[in-house]
């Protein structure tokens, strides 16, 4: 073999070597399209334009918060063990974006007439409590149906009271989070910040 040949071998090796990896890579080793903990909802619902009212009996709408990033959470009157955690967890995400904080908004829909703890309205005094008789309400546009389930999260679906959703600065439910009593911290916290990072809006 001349050396005119070996090189050109070496060259066509040296080229081809990619390629046929990324082949190998494509149709044996396909990674996850989507890395996200939260269920991306597919197609995206608009949040309600109805007028409820929050626990002060002033007039409370979701138009009221557009222009921002909104987590939302159903609650009892009797915020149990759980549900004080899901509470918690939203309150340190939203600390954790520093500036940012101001541009995510939090709602809790009281689905009874019970009072709530007092000391439950101290610790969380950004939360919008608002009043809504049952899920009745809720339940034409917070989809409990499955959506797009990146490679981080879970497809065990609950009820409305087992779940965060997310609602994005223009007023579209885009997410739903895994079940409150499984919920963790750290990837919740991280799909929050992606979603401000991501956004030139709200």
């Amino acid at each position: 073999m001349n050396k005119s040949r070996a090189t050109l071998i070496a060259v066509f090796v040296v080229c081809a070597v990619p390629i046929l990896a990324a082949a190998y890579l494509h149709l044996f080793s396909k990674p996850q399209r989507f890395n996200n903990y939260g269920t991306l909802i597919e197609p995206q619902v608009d949040a309600s334009s109805t007028a409820f009212r929050n626990i002060n009996g002033d007039a409370f709408s979701m138009s009221q918060l557009k222009g921002k990033w909104v987590l939302i959470q159903t609650i009892r009157s009797q915020c149990d063990k759980v549900c004080q955690q899901t509470m918690f967890y939203l309150r340190q995400a939203r600390k954790t974006k520093g500036q940012d904080a101001d541009r995510i908004e939090r709602v809790a829909f009281v689905t009874d007439d019970g009072p709530l703890d007092t000391l439950l309205l101290r610790q969380f005094p950004e939360v919008h409590f608002v009043r809504t008789s049952g899920l009745g309400r809720l339940q034409g546009w917070l989809p409990l149906e499955q959506g797009i389930v990146g490679s981080k999260g879970s497809t065990e679906i609950g009820t409305l009271y087992d779940h965060v959703f997310v609602v994005d600065p223009l007023g579209h439910v885009m997410m739903r989070f895994p079940e409150n009593q499984t919920l963790q911290f750290e990837p919740l916290r991280r799909d929050i910040s992606r979603l401000l990072w991501a956004s030139n809006i709200g």
